[in-house]
């Protein structure tokens, strides 16, 4: 099967494509000041307390109704 997937994607196909998103993520060069400074700037939001844990309506996907966990 010329198609077969060697790669572990479990798609036909798609053999390379663990290859390309890898090369993908690694291109360029990380800043690691700016790392530093956005992990900073997230644990200080997350740590202010000021926001009010509710989820807006267009990002919850559960289904309307009914009984949820």
């Amino acid at each position: 099967m010329a198609d077969q997937d060697k790669g572990g994607t479990g798609l036909p196909g798609l053999s390379g494509l663990p290859g390309l998103l890898g090369a993908a993520l690694r291109d360029g060069v990380v800043d690691d000041a700016a790392e530093r400074r956005a992990v900073a700037a997230f644990r200080a939001a997350r740590d202010s307390g000021t926001r009010s844990g509710k989820t807006r309506s267009q990002d919850d996907w559960r289904p309307r109704g009914g009984s949820g966990p």
